[in-house]
C-alpha cells in the first residue's frame, strides 16, 4: 500500500546551483515519514511521550533528475518489510509538475525505549495495536 506526502520545494533547500541539496533529500523522506506515522499509528510526539524512538539503522538513494525551487512534488512511499521491531520503507520523489522521478530511496528503522538505542523487544506487547496495524500495513 503506498502513500503520498506532498508538497513544494523551499528555496533554503536548494543550493548554488538552484537545485535541493543532495542532503535535503534525507529530510524530505524524514517529513514524509512522520506525516506517515501520524497518518497510519500514531504521531511521533505522541509515540515519543509513550517512551518508544524510532532510530535510523540505514538509508540510501539514487538521484535520477533535479528538483528545483518552489516545484511541487511527492514523496510515494510503502512500509516494504516489517519484523517485529524493525522495519523498512522505500520511497519515490516525483516532480508532480513534469511527473518525473527525481529520486528513489530506502531506509531502515527500529523501535526502540527513550534512551536505549537497542530493539525494543518487548514492542509487541506493550503496544499490541501498533504491532498489528504495522503487520497490517506492511507491503506483501
Amino acid at each position: 500500500m503506498s502513500w503520498e506526502y506532498n508538497r513544494r520545494v523551499k528555496y533554503y533547500e536548494t543550493d548554488r546551483m538552484g537545485v535541493v541539496h543532495h542532503s535535503n533529500y534525507l529530510r524530505l523522506l524524514e517529513d514524509a515519514r512522520m506525516d506517515w506515522l501520524g497518518d497510519n499509528l500514531i504521531t511521533y510526539s505522541e509515540l515519543e511521550r509513550s517512551g518508544v524512538i524510532i532510530p535510523c539503522v540505514s538509508a540510501s538513494g539514487e538521484f535520477l533528475n533535479y528538483l528545483r525551487y518552489d516545484d511541487p512534488f511527492k514523496v510515494v512511499m510503502r512500509l516494504t518489510g516489517f519484523k517485529g521491531v524493525k522495519m523498512s520503507f522505500a520511497y519515490e520523489i516525483i516532480n508532480t509538475d513534469t511527473n518525473e522521478l527525481c529520486y528513489k530511496g530506502v531506509s531502515s528503522h527500529f523501535f526502540a525505549k527513550d534512551g536505549s538505542y537497542k530493539p525494543y523487544l518487548s514492542f509487541r506487547k506493550e503496544f499490541p495495536e501498533l504491532y498489528q496495524k504495522m503487520n497490517e500495513l506492511v507491503e506483501a
